[in-house]
């Protein structure tokens, strides 16, 4: 059995959040998830829209890098050459196997163009099952970079977001979810979802909380202008 990612108990933000030990993961915010033409609106027209979360991630993301924060965007596609049987029969049963959710390599699998966008330096992980870890190399990529904390963001927070972070908490990472920077079709089922969160797994913090903290944590690692140079 593999070792666990944290190795020491940490009980505050401040522990948790501390530069060079977490992780922001940006999860499924792609087209057919969250765009107006895209799956999710097409197949469920009258269901809460997800949209709303970008601009939050987005800050999420200034912050993180300005703290040197690793970035790992991670998406999904899906397709009868990359899934799994039991997830094609899942969309049987479901009727989703003729219109394909995030079909791989089309428009609906790309990231939606109002979310900031990778950059060199950050993780991206494709994958094809609920799960960002499983079938994966993100465990060994947050662990080569010293990370023991994950921060979730993105949709959708019951299914892939949950699996993910729960996931991520059996290997051993402190989990902390982003309460304004995830998103359910139901409100119910987000309200109950982070409520899980909240009593089994880790911290849910809404996400001025912890751009806050990286923000803090970027300024002071900035160094000064030269008007703020001291002879």
């Amino acid at each position: 059995m593999d070792k666990p990612a944290a190795t020491r108990v940490l009980t505050t933000l401040d522990e948790l959040l501390r530069p060079g030990g977490c992780a922001l993961l940006v999860v499924d915010v792609q087209r057919d998830f969250v765009h107006p033409h895209g799956w999710s609106a097409r197949r469920l027209p009258g269901a809460t829209s997800l949209r709303h979360v970008i601009p939050v991630i987005n800050a999420l993301v200034a912050a993180a890098r300005a703290a040197a924060v690793p970035v790992c965007y991670v998406t999904m596609e899906h397709g009868r050459e990359v899934d799994a049987p039991n997830y094609q029969a899942r969309y049987v049963a479901r009727g989703m196997d003729e219109e394909i959710l995030c079909a791989a390599g089309g428009w609906g699998a790309a990231l939606d163009d109002e979310l900031t966008p990778p950059r060199p330096g950050d993780i991206r992980i494709v994958r094809h099952s609920y799960d960002g870890f499983a079938g994966t190399d993100l465990d060994a990529l947050l662990r080569a970079r010293k990370v023991d904390v994950v921060v979730a963001a993105g949709v959708v927070t019951n299914l892939c977001v949950q699996t993910t972070v729960q996931h991520a908490f059996a290997l051993g990472y402190y989990v902390i979810v982003v309460e304004d920077g995830t998103a359910a079709a139901d409100p119910d089922v987000q309200a109950m979802t982070l409520d899980n969160f909240r009593r089994y797994f880790g911290l849910v913090v809404p996400a001025g909380v912890v751009a806050e903290h990286w923000t803090e944590i970027g300024r002071v690692a900035a160094p000064p202008s030269p008007k703020e140079s001291v002879e």
